[in-house]
């Protein structure tokens, strides 16, 4: 089996992993994150891509970056920016930021879609409205909502992590 492929294999399966435990409980566990970190830190020691391995540090570190300001204003979970991070460690910092934007581009229509079909496309949208407002009144940024998981406001964001990352890794 080449490198390339076992690190697909690695990508894949965590991502499978992530997505079922998110549809389940709405988390991603840091028993596999660890677990999958694990084998990947195993993966550039035996393999011959451990000059790599700083690259793979510098993915892992990219979304923790970018992504945490979203989980301090409570718009995406510890958990998910942990899957980009593991993510990243792999594929390296261009890919994982590619990854991240096409996550959100497929996130946004599986919002719509889901906004449509409940029936609340322009409350959402009115509440981000207010909630803009507030911050630029208020000239401080608010946390975003308090939405809890069985609200018409959260969405399994795995999902929408899997579609982007396959898109990147396959394309």
């Amino acid at each position: 089996m080449n490198l390339n492929a076992i690190k697909m294999t690695l990508i894949i399966t965590q991502i499978a992993i992530a997505v079922i435990t998110d549809v389940r409980c709405y988390k991603v566990k840091n028993i596999m994150i660890a677990a999958f970190l694990g084998a990947e830190i195993m993966f550039y020691a035996i393999s011959i891509e451990h000059r790599n391995f700083f690259t793979g540090l510098l993915g892992l570190a990219a979304p923790f970056v970018v992504l945490f300001p979203l989980y301090i204003l409570k718009m995406l979970g510890a958990g998910d920016i942990k899957l980009f991070c593991s993510i990243g460690f792999l594929v390296g910092v261009k890919d994982v930021l590619y990854s991240i934007i096409y996550s959100y581009l497929f996130g946004f229509v599986i919002a719509v879609i889901i906004m449509i079909n409940r029936d609340n496309f322009l409350a959402r949208f009115k509440s981000l409205f207010y909630y803009l407002k507030s911050c630029i009144l208020s000239m401080c940024i608010l946390p975003y909502g308090g939405l809890n998981p069985q609200s018409d406001g959260r969405m399994h964001f795995t999902i929408p992590i899997a579609m982007g990352t396959l898109a990147v890794i396959l394309f």
